[in-house]
């Protein structure tokens, strides 16, 4: 069972006023960090374009065509193919 279910809102960090999305962004990673649903959960942020989250351990920026958003779908390609 992944460690996120129920906790969607501990790792969406988009909206967090000031430089807190920061400090909520570093923990998701942490929450996620050894979660047997790694590739799992890549395989679904790439499928539902998530953007503005946390996903597989891998933040998404909000920004649909940023040059930091192609960067973090390279990396869950790698998390969904490897784990």
């Amino acid at each position: 069972m992944s460690r996120c279910r129920g906790r969607a809102d501990e790792y969406e960090y988009a909206n967090v006023p000031g430089g807190q999305w920061r400090t909520k962004r570093e923990a998701a990673k942490r929450l996620c960090a050894g979660c047997p649903g790694m590739a799992q959960c890549a395989r679904r942020a790439l499928k539902h374009h998530a953007l503005g989250m946390v996903w597989a351990g891998v933040p998404i920026p909000p920004d649909h065509d940023n040059k930091n958003t192609h960067a973090a779908r390279r990396l869950l390609i790698e998390v969904a193919l490897y784990g």
